[in-house]
């Protein structure tokens, strides 16, 4: 039998911040290009909407999905769990 779980805890646990990446691709800029951008600027990536991308929490690979538009926004939708003990 599992014990209640302590709200103090439990709320202690939930405040912990977390990294969450979306790896959307990589663009290759030299310094003068990088130096170049001003702020609002967008840089074209390799995915594009429904294609898949990894998703790492504090570095791991955890999940896969989709980058789906909705509402004008960019989001991602969860396609797959990655076994952590698989990945290498």
């Amino acid at each position: 039998m599992t014990e209640p779980t302590n709200p103090a805890f439990h709320k202690m646990l939930m405040d912990v911040p977390v990294r969450v990446e979306v790896v959307l691709g990589e663009v290759r800029l030299t310094m003068e290009e990088l130096m170049a951008l001003s702020p609002g600027e967008v840089l074209t990536m390799e995915k594009q909407t429904g294609e898949p991308v990894d998703i790492y929490v504090s570095g791991r690979l955890i999940a896969r999905g989709k980058l789906v538009v909705a509402d004008g926004e960019l989001g991602v939708t969860l396609t797959e769990i990655v076994d952590s003990r698989a990945v290498a």
